[in-house]
């Protein structure tokens, strides 16, 4: 079963009463919920408030007085209101399943609105039932009906399956969790005082991560390092889960629609792959950020010149162009090719560089220097003009960077350090390598910097 586990499923109704036999099935099989009473702002969360994460949603469709009898237009309205406060365009993935006497009427009006007015927070699959199916009378205690709610939700989930492994997923994360604080604590009721086992093992996973330099940390810092050696066992319990869990309805995920202009493209998943969103600091490894002092952009000339691929301009060269030259000639023409295409790279680039230091040094406060690898993001259809046989160039996959493919480059000889009080005022994040680039990154530098040379003499 993939229903959610960790409070994902939400119920809109105005009437508690009527909800009340839905929050009982539920509750009887261990799945938290939230309540929003559909009529009474208290109930609702601030419109573009926190972000949310419903994965069902039980919808009332009439939040009106049954008594009023409301048209589909006033219908409509209060849908609206509710659902935009509920819901925000970060929502997603989430089933809707909603409530009504009026089934294909009710279908359309709630399909028109998601299609509409609230096309950002689209569910991606809406399901209707009737309440009395399931809940006849909606008694204090609920009558046998030959269809139970939650045998239903589950048929639902199923038939999306792709959404069913995903939930499946998260409830694996949320038991790992669970799995880990089991462990870690399960001897406090050998010991006295819950609290002060729990604030000594706490500060010694903190302890266990940051070594000594946690004695000089502040107690911000003294949690994150505790939170971040309970991230280490929740990491290796969820792997754990994942690789021995049973996979309910597991089968082949095929795609109707093969065609791959209307899917979404590899260099878009490998931004996904690669590379975060996150922007907080300068200073946290991995993160890439823009150079835009011009006092600078002389290194970066210099750095593209260092990464160029002339033997590129000369395999283009045509039989006419080099007919009767001399080498001098032909590599003039060379250099004359190479420097506008250069230009033509510079047009687009964007001057970056990466923060290599380790994470571990940078929780633990123990660097007094960021280490920095410089680079360029330029468009993906300049790769064979880089060279890309040098141990000194780093090249990333393609990924999609403002809305066209591009790939990173970076040159370990353009290696270098900046003081944690650098100037900022030139310098715009603009994301984060994940922990598997940066590894990367970070192993080719160490055996770049790390590399001896060999002594030798050419007899040409």
């Amino acid at each position: 079963m993939n229903i959610p586990l960790n409070g994902r499923i939400a119920i809109i109704d105005d009437n508690i009463d009527q909800a009340q036999p839905l929050m009982r099935s539920l509750s009887k099989n261990q799945m938290p919920y939230v309540f929003y009473k559909g009529n009474d702002l208290n109930y609702l969360p601030e419109e573009n408030g926190r972000y949310n994460d419903i994965r069902v949603l039980f919808l009332d469709i009439n939040l009106i007085n049954e008594a009023a009898n409301p048209d589909i237009k006033q219908l409509r309205s209060v849908l609206f209101s509710v659902l935009k406060k509920v819901i925000s365009p970060q929502n997603f993935p989430y089933v809707l399943i909603f409530w009504s006497r009026h089934q294909e009427e009710h279908g359309e009006l709630v399909s028109s609105l998601f299609e509409n007015d609230l096309k950002d927070r689209k569910p991606i699959s809406i399901k209707g039932f009737v309440k009395s199916d399931f809940y006849p009378n909606y008694a204090s205690e609920e009558e046998e009906t030959e269809v139970d709610i939650i045998e239903e939700l589950n048929k639902i989930i199923s038939t999306e399956l792709s959404y069913s492994y995903l939930l499946n997923w998260e409830n694996q994360v949320h038991r790992a969790t669970d799995k880990t604080l089991q462990e870690i604590f399960s001897a406090y009721h050998s010991f006295d005082s819950w609290k002060d086992n729990a604030n000594h093992l706490i500060n010694k996973l903190g302890i266990s991560y940051s070594g000594k330099a946690f004695f000089g940390q502040n107690p911000s810092e003294k949690i994150k390092s505790a939170y971040n050696s309970l991230t280490y066992l929740v990491n290796d319990t969820l792997e754990k889960y994942v690789n021995s869990n049973e996979i309910d309805n597991a089968k082949e995920l095929s795609i109707a629609d093969s065609e791959i202009s209307k899917l979404e493209s590899f260099h878009s998943i490998n931004r996904k792959l690669l590379f975060s969103d996150d922007i907080e600091s300068y200073e946290y490894p991995g993160a890439v950020i823009e150079d835009k002092n011009t006092k600078t952009e002389s290194n970066f000339l210099e750095l593209l010149n260092n990464s160029f691929n002339r033997s590129q301009i000369e395999n283009e060269l045509t039989e006419d162009e080099i007919k009767d030259k001399t080498h001098a000639q032909v590599n003039k023409i060379i250099n004359k090719y190479s420097s506008s295409k250069r230009k033509e790279i510079r047009n687009s680039w964007k001057r970056i560089y990466i923060s290599a230091t380790p994470l571990c040094d940078y929780v633990q406060n123990k660097y007094e220097y960021n280490r920095c690898v410089k680079g360029i993001i330029i468009d993906s259809k300049y790769l064979d003009y880089i060279d890309t046989k040098s141990e000194a160039i780093f090249i990333s996959p393609k990924f999609i960077f403002d809305d066209r493919s591009c790939i990173m480059v970076l040159h370990y000889r353009y290696f270098f350090t900046s003081n944690k009080a650098a100037n900022l005022k030139y310098l715009n994040p603009l994301f984060r390598a994940r922990q598997q680039l940066l590894s990367e990154v970070q192993s080719k530098l160490s055996r770049h910097i790390s590399r001896q040379g060999i002594l030798f003499l050419d007899d040409r």
